[in-house]
């Protein structure tokens, strides 16, 4: 065999086994888990809220967000603000002192996924559409994935506040907090952190 050959013989080769490598373990990078991205598919689709609830999705455009779970919103070029059902993230705390651990994590989260949305849509649950401070109180949606649902994902909220009738979709929060809390995400990596009664930042000292 000549010279030539075997150079050939080496060179294909090693392309062919470069292209089984990556075709085993290359990964593009938009394959890669982006957790500002709301392209992943939810457990919750807007379609089932619209179904248990009987309510139908309205749009609203994002203002700014105070934190975590409460944010400002245009609804018909009226401002309002919506409280996130059952879901609790830490506190700001403006005026109060120091934020909790993860309050900043928590609205910085919110504010990236709602400020690259192509879509902000929103739901009313089966009970009373605000609260005591005249917050809307409702599910929303970006680019048709919850936002409860991330941030209980990414350990950054609990399931907390609980009123019937406006808890359709309890049971779901909950199986995705556990999930959260096995994995120890971000409020969940420190114990007692979060308690039935909000969140106590002295367990972390």
């Amino acid at each position: 065999m000549k010279m030539q050959d075997v150079k050939t013989l080496i060179t294909s080769g090693t392309i062919i086994l470069a292209v089984v490598l990556y075709m085993i373990f290359g990964r593009s990078p938009a394959q890669e888990k982006d957790t500002t991205s709301t392209n992943q598919q939810g457990t919750i689709s807007i379609e089932q809220v619209e179904g248990k609830t009987g309510n139908k999705r309205f749009n609203v455009d994002f203002i700014k967000a105070y934190d975590g779970d409460t944010i400002q919103v245009a609804i018909n070029g009226k401002k309002q603000k919506i409280r996130l059902l059952m879901v609790d993230t830490p506190e700001m705390n403006y005026n109060k002192g120091e934020a909790q651990p993860y309050a900043e994590e928590a609205k910085d989260y919110t504010i990236k996924l709602l400020e690259n949305a192509k879509k902000v849509e929103a739901v009313y649950d089966v009970g009373p559409e605000t609260d005591n401070y005249d917050r809307l109180l409702a599910y929303v949606f970006i680019d048709d994935v919850m936002l409860q649902e991330s941030l209980l994902e990414e350990g950054l909220a609990a399931v907390r506040f609980i009123h019937k009738p406006n808890n359709t979709f309890e049971d779901e929060f909950r199986d995705i907090q556990q999930d959260a809390e096995k994995a120890k995400l971000n409020i969940w990596s420190h114990q007692n952190y979060f308690q039935k009664d909000g969140f106590h930042p002295e367990a972390l000292k």
